[in-house]
């Protein structure tokens, strides 16, 4: 059993407010069950671990758990503080980590970014969003690999 969860800012149940919340999901020869999506005081290692064991220990599904899929930041992935790391000590064993592939290519074009365009003042690339609302114009069938391209063959091979 894989054990998913990442945090998101959501419209309150007030709809006046965003609040911190998880989704927690579990996933198991192919299907998957939305377990909760608690309400989280902070976005720290310890609050999202408290919440994460809280439900997995109620729905009884605590031995189960082999793996963890989750968003790679710094309250999940640190070293001594995060909920991976407090999540396997509640558990007494270490587990298969599996981070999100999705956000650590956001971490590495973000930092790649960063370092060509110096740091941006909005938290999203707008080139990036702008990609992301133009993708369904693209027609994916008719991509190419990149050294396929003539023009970025001749460039690489000039390198």
């Amino acid at each position: 059993m894989i054990l998913h969860w990442d945090g998101t800012l959501m419209e309150d149940i007030s709809g006046e407010q965003k609040v911190d919340r998880i989704p927690i999901v579990i996933s198991a020869s192919g299907a998957e069950k939305l377990l909760c999506i608690p309400k989280l005081p902070s976005r720290t290692g310890q609050t999202i671990t408290d919440a994460i064991f809280k439900v997995v220990s109620d729905w009884g599904v605590t031995d189960n758990i082999k793996a963890f899929s989750f968003d790679k930041t710094e309250s999940n992935t640190g070293q001594k503080n995060c909920a991976c790391v407090l999540l396997e000590r509640l558990l007494q064993r270490e587990v298969l980590h599996l981070a999100c592939r999705h956000h650590i290519h956001e971490i590495l074009l973000q930092e790649a970014f960063r370092i060509t365009l110096g740091p941006s003042s909005s938290p999203q690339i707008l080139l990036f969003k702008g990609f992301q609302e133009y993708w369904c114009n693209i027609v994916s069938t008719s991509f190419k690999p990149e050294v396929e391209d003539p023009f970025i063959a001749a460039t690489l091979s000039g390198v």
